[in-house]
């Protein structure tokens, strides 16, 4: 089964339900339990926060709390908790100097999980040769 890494933009544009096509096949591969979607615990944070805090995405109004956008993504939703462990901080030392911290997380936990590609629409994390998906 394959893997994938899912950053907070691409969870934001699944919560309002704006997402490509191909970022939406793999999210509804993950929704039939035929792949799997792996986030950092970090971005699960940053998609809380911007729930609480933001106004809309793509357009799109958020309504819900964080709890309820927690509930849709990780309890009731395809994606799965990766917390930040020892593997993945020794990843992000490896690659720190070339990414945001935010984007140093992402590269680092698909690098420790060897998941197939990272859902996003990062032009920098895929600049860097990683494998992404979005459209």
């Amino acid at each position: 089964m394959q893997s994938y890494t899912a950053d907070a933009v691409s969870m934001l544009v699944y919560l309002v339900d704006a997402l490509p096509a191909d970022a939406d096949r793999i999210f509804a591969a993950a929704e039939a339990g035929e792949a799997v979607i792996q986030a950092p615990s970090t971005a699960l944070a940053e998609v809380l926060y911007s729930v609480g805090h933001d106004k809309s995405i793509r357009g799109v109004s958020l309504t819900g709390t964080p709890e309820d956008a927690r509930r849709a993504l990780v309890e009731n939703g395809p994606v799965s908790v990766a917390p930040v462990d020892d593997a993945e901080l020794i990843e992000y030392a490896q690659v720190e100097s070339e990414f945001s911290i935010h984007d140093g997380l992402i590269v680092a936990s698909h690098r420790s999980r060897e998941t197939t590609a990272i859902i996003t629409t990062d032009s920098v994390i895929a600049a860097a040769a990683y494998p992404t998906v979005w459209e």
